[in-house]
């Protein structure tokens, strides 16, 4: 589950990934157990995001992540290297949820990186 070498880990990953990821930057609140950590929203698919945090994760568990204008969202821990973590969603956002929150936070994306089918699709 856990790789000793985060990047390497990402890179064969990547060419795996079910859905895009998009670059949003915005604040984020992660709980894992009792633990609450702040930190920020480095990207974000449909099914999973990556974050950066301000403190160190040092345990891995079942993630409550909140991120503004969403309901919070139960996710599973896949990687840690202290102050990044990657996380898949255990319910899959929809198209229509992610393109709509996208627009949302324009001022952080470039909506012309968002595919027309991401933008204009329905829910699955």
């Amino acid at each position: 589950m856990y790789d000793s070498d985060p990047k390497a880990w990402a890179t064969s990953h990547a060419l795996r990934r079910r859905y895009p990821r998009f670059e949003i930057r915005c604040r984020a609140r992660i709980l894992i157990g009792k633990r609450h950590y702040t930190g920020y929203l480095h990207n974000i698919s449909r099914g999973g995001a990556k974050l950066r945090t301000i403190t160190p994760i040092h345990r891995p568990g079942k993630v409550l992540l909140r991120l503004p204008d969403l309901p919070p969202l139960r996710c599973t821990l896949r990687w840690t290297d202290s102050y990044n973590a990657g996380v898949s969603f255990e319910l899959a956002l929809t198209r229509g949820e992610l393109a709509n929150w996208a627009r949302s936070r324009s001022a952080f994306v470039d909506l012309e990186q968002l595919a027309e089918a991401e933008i204009e699709g329905t829910e699955d």
